[in-house]
């Protein structure tokens, strides 16, 4: 068993007062929705379009339809916002936006801001899209229950094949609403380490967004919940990542006499 027995206990007990209160997704609504954003945004879609098209579906703010739109504020009936987070910072996290106030194509970021004509904004829309096509590629090669090592072999080919959205928030809740039984909906590496330390569980070592995946794989495997619902109750259970204070104790070994 992964999880301590007590560890293990609590969470059922509390998915079952959350259940009761509709505080979970059902695994009915959570493949509905799944499948409502693979129809929207999934590599089919994303590989028949190009132009303007294509620069309006994955990057334009102020469209509602718009990949980038569901991902950091669509949150009704056809999509709840219960698929972790990517709120926070500027429009810059997504490498490309359109500014609301002249309509101008931007990149770079808010220190250097760069403005780009139509062209070439299509151009980094491009990119994004092939690259979240060879992540997509990737993920379908995964095990359902991949071990430690596949998972941070993952992460190097993410690292190498898709530099630009792999290590983003977007591109890591782009991927983990396709392949939600391989990733979990953490989209912030503290986020990830803080709620596996909370469980008792030493994060596997080395940096990134999908090094740990595997472990929330398995626990959700463990208490036969899907993995949405595990960050679910995780979340309500632990809060936010926190620090922590020591008092009155000291790294240094104590001196003889």
């Amino acid at each position: 068993m992964i999880l301590d027995e007590r560890i293990a206990q609590k969470l059922i007990d509390l998915k079952k007062s959350m259940e009761s209160d509709g505080k979970l997704l059902s695994p009915e609504q959570l493949r509905q929705y799944y499948a409502t954003f693979r129809n929207r945004f999934g590599p089919d879609k994303l590989r028949n379009l190009d132009g303007e098209a294509l620069l309006e579906l994955m990057h334009s703010h102020g469209n509602k339809d718009s990949l980038v739109y569901w991902l950091e504020f669509k949150d009704d009936e056809e999509f709840p916002a219960k698929f972790g987070s990517i709120a926070g910072g500027s429009a810059f996290k997504f490498g490309l936006f359109r500014k609301s106030e002249t309509g101008i194509w931007m990149t770079g970021s808010p220190i250097k801001p760069v403005e780009l004509s139509v062209e070439h904004a299509i151009d980094v829309a491009r990119k994004h899209r092939d690259q979240l096509l060879r992540g997509i590629e990737l993920l379908e090669k995964m095990p359902e229950h991949g071990s430690d090592a596949e998972y941070s072999q993952l992460q190097q080919q993410m690292e190498q094949l898709a530099p630009d959205v792999g290590n983003s928030s977007w591109g890591h809740k782009y991927f983990s609403l396709l392949y939600p039984e391989k990733l979990d909906d953490f989209h912030n590496p503290d986020y990830q380490r803080f709620h596996l330390i909370k469980l008792l569980q030493l994060p596997p070592t080395g940096e990134g967004r999908y090094l740990v995946a595997g472990r929330y794989v398995a626990i959700a495997h463990e208490l036969d919940l899907p993995l949405n619902n595990l960050t679910t109750l995780l979340n309500y259970r632990d809060g936010n990542p926190h620090g922590y204070w020591r008092i009155g104790t000291s790294s240094k070994k104590p001196t003889s006499n």
